[in-house]
This record gives structure tokens, sequence and C-alpha cells, in this order.
């Protein structure tokens, strides 16, 4: 029996990509350093394939043309894969000689076997970048996670003592743990913000907070030198026995570089997307979680942190799953709203009034938009003030949660809160 050639990132040329088994496309980077990304004539010919992107869609319903090549970057659909910031610095390191520093394609190949969703990629010559050494300090941790905080895919052992480790090889992480940087209560902080999307009827995965003395056999460069509790997360694109589930973020839908996630795009656009792709109880249902982040002061829902997910065959979009919820005028009470909402950023600003712009932005009706708002603002009033993951978050922290929600709910609501509700002792 052959083995199969084991290739440094940093000298392939192409990688073919797939759904689960389906190969759907081809990306290649040439001379001169551009990427270019073309569909599989095959995957064209299907009568419903699988969703690998909207952006991909055209209005008929069909798929678009391939794309131009881009220069020194991928198409945004395959740049947004990618970790940002510290993780990816950790993975570069961790790959070390085998990945070029921001070179995205060389990152992309030595990732791309365990991406955000159900997407592979893989070496078209039929070799791989999983190193098969018999020593297990030489195989490489190959998960990717987008986004800017430092979180890593781990895994639960099973055997005695249990503990927490990073997939190596081609083993998957079932979970995701989010490291808190320097910012006090952090992983409270959101694991309580889930806690309240849940009693809210919001779909949210399982969590638990834990110890980063849970962590066995993580490499040095992943050492995130982080204080306190660190947030465990179910990863719901992945299922039972290593099944993956597609998700894309709302970068990758509208052909947003990472970079470009606070621009070039307003929520009437996310929900205006969600209504025609997937349907209006799913816009609907983003307007409940909108109104959540509003409420609680978190200003960093951009286009990153909104998904849909495609479960079952893959054909069908729906609104994924909450995640990265928490309230960030806890730390920055200046902060704003990520994206703008009816042509205004500032929670204050966000009256009736200014929702049902937001409404009439998003072809939403003026009525159910703001129902599902005052909704949110009345379940938050009757559960928050005695959910019991308070107790976990600093006080110092939760002082400023409340006093955001105490501030917001009239303005969100004012017919129903006309002056500041009091605090609930």
């Amino acid at each position: 029996m052959m083995s199969t050639r084991v290739r440094a990132p940093n000298t392939i040329q192409s990688l073919d990509v797939f759904l689960q088994e389906l190969k759907v496309g081809t990306v290649v980077r040439t001379p001169g350093d551009f990427n270019a990304f073309s569909l599989d004539p095959a995957y064209r010919a299907m009568a419903r394939p699988p969703i690998l992107s909207l952006s991909l869609r055209s209005a008929d319903g069909g798929l678009r043309k391939d794309p131009r090549p881009a220069a020194h970057i991928l198409p945004a659909l395959f740049a947004n894969m990618l970790p940002e910031d510290r993780l990816r610095e950790a993975m570069e390191k961790h790959h070390a000689g085998a990945v070029r520093q921001g070179n995205d394609f060389d990152l992309l190949a030595a990732l791309g076997e365990d991406l955000p969703g159900a997407a592979r990629l893989v070496p078209s010559d039929g070799s791989t970048t999983i190193s098969v050494q018999e020593n297990p300090r030489e195989i490489k941790a190959r998960f990717s996670l987008a986004g800017v905080q430092m979180k890593l895919s781990v895994m639960k052992n099973t055997g005695k003592g249990g503990g927490l480790t990073l997939p190596i090889g081609d083993e998957q992480g079932q979970y995701i743990a989010k490291f808190p940087s320097n910012l006090v209560g952090l992983s409270e902080n959101e694991f309580a913000i889930l806690a309240l999307s849940e009693i809210l009827g919001m779909d949210v995965p399982e969590r638990e907070l834990v110890e980063s003395s849970d962590f066995e056999g993580i490499p040095v460069e992943f050492n995130t030198l982080s204080t306190g509790k660190i947030l465990l997360v179910k990863r719901f694109d992945r299922g039972p026995k290593g099944t993956r589930i597609h998700i894309e973020d709302f970068a990758q839908i509208f052909g947003r570089q990472p970079s470009k996630k606070y621009d070039d795009a307003s929520y009437h656009d996310i929900a205006s997307a969600l209504n025609v792709a997937v349907s209006t109880d799913a816009a609907l249902e983003f307007v409940r979680r909108l109104a959540l982040a509003a409420l609680v002061g978190n200003g960093d829902m951009h286009l990153k942190n909104w998904s849909t997910i495609y479960p079952g065959d893959g054909g069908t979009p729906a609104i994924a799953p909450v995640y990265d919820v928490l309230s960030t005028t806890a730390y920055f009470p200046k902060d704003d709203m990520a994206l703008s909402l009816g042509g205004e950023k500032s929670f204050k600003a966000l009256t009736p009034d200014r929702w049902r712009q937001f409404a009439n932005r998003a072809r939403l009706p003026e009525p159910a938009v703001i129902s599902a708002v005052e909704e949110v603002v009345s379940s938050v009033t009757d559960h928050w003030w005695h959910l019991p993951e308070r107790d976990v978050v600093p006080a110092t922290v939760l002082k400023m949660i409340d006093a955001k929600i105490e501030e917001m709910s009239p303005i969100l609501d004012p017919v129903r809160f006309p002056k500041p509700p009091l605090l609930n002792s």
C-alpha cells in the first residue's frame, strides 16, 4: 500500500474544495500571487447542489460566473475561514518554515482539513499537508477558527482524568475554548448573556466555564497567558461522529474581506438577505437578537458574528445559532453598534422610529419588527434580574450590564418603560 506524499503548505499551488465528499471547485495560486477560485463543472450541473455560499447564487437562483482572481489575498469566501490576529500569529508560528507569515494561501493549505463549516480544502495533486510521523510531538494542530478573540478548537479526553486538548493531525475538535484576554469577567459576561439568550427562546449551543488547568498538552505558541475562567462552547458546525455541518458568516455572504467586517453593510442588509434566502421568520429572529444586542450594549455584532447554517443535505439555509454575544459597554461605555441600524450606530438613537426605518429598508413589516423589539425588552425584564448565571459575573461588570439594560429599556420600548425601571435587589 502506497503512503500519501506529504508536502509543505508553501509548496502547494492548487487546492480542491469539497463539501463533505463532494468536490465543488478549486482554488489556484498563479504567478504574481493571484488567487483564483472556480466551480467544478459537475457541481454546476447539479439540479440542487448543496450550498457552499449564498454569495455564489445569482438572482435567478442559479450559480454566478466564477469570480475574478484576487491579487495577494484569497477570495473573501475563503479568507473569512482563516483565523485573525493572535490565533493567526500562533498558527503561523506553529507551522513555521511551512507557512510564510501573512500568506493566506499557505495558511489555507495548512488548515484546510479543519475549517469552520463543512468545507475542506485539500491539495489537488493528491498529496497532504498532514504529517504522519510516529512522534506525536511532530504532528501539528490544523484547525481554523475565524475571528479576533483568542480561541482554540478542542476535544474532551474520554479516558481517565478527562481534560481538554487540541486536536492534532486529522482529529477534529467538538468544542471552542474562548480565552478572556485582559478583560475582567469576559467569559462570565458571555456565559450569562448566552444563558439569557436561551431563556428568551433563542437557539444557543451548550456551554460551560472551565479552568486553564483543565487543558493538557497545549503547545507553547498557543499559550494565551490569560487569567480567569475560559468559556467552552459546543461547536454547532460539528455533529456526532465527526460529521460536519456547513456554515458561513455574512462577510462571506456579502463578499467582504475580514478587514471590512465593520464596513459597507448595515443591519438591514442582513435582515433583507435572511428574508429573501431563508424566511421572514428568520429575519424577525435576527431582529430579536439585534434588539438583545442593543439592550445589553453589545457593540461588536459585525458581519462575522452573524451566520447561516445548512443542515441536512446542505441545500436549505437557516439562521445559525447564537454566538459571540456579550455586553461590550461593560468595558467600553462609549461603544456604539458595530453596524448602522436605520442610519444610526448610537445605542441611544435606537428608538421605535429608528426601528421603523430599519424595517422599511429591510422590507419587513413595521408592526412585526416593533413587536419583536418590545417582546425582547419585556422578556429580558422578566428574566434577567433573577437569572442564576448572574451570580458568576464579577460585580463591577454586572453593575455595568444592569445599568445598560436600565438605560436602554425606555429607549427601545418607551410605551411600556416610560422611565428607567428600578433595579430589583
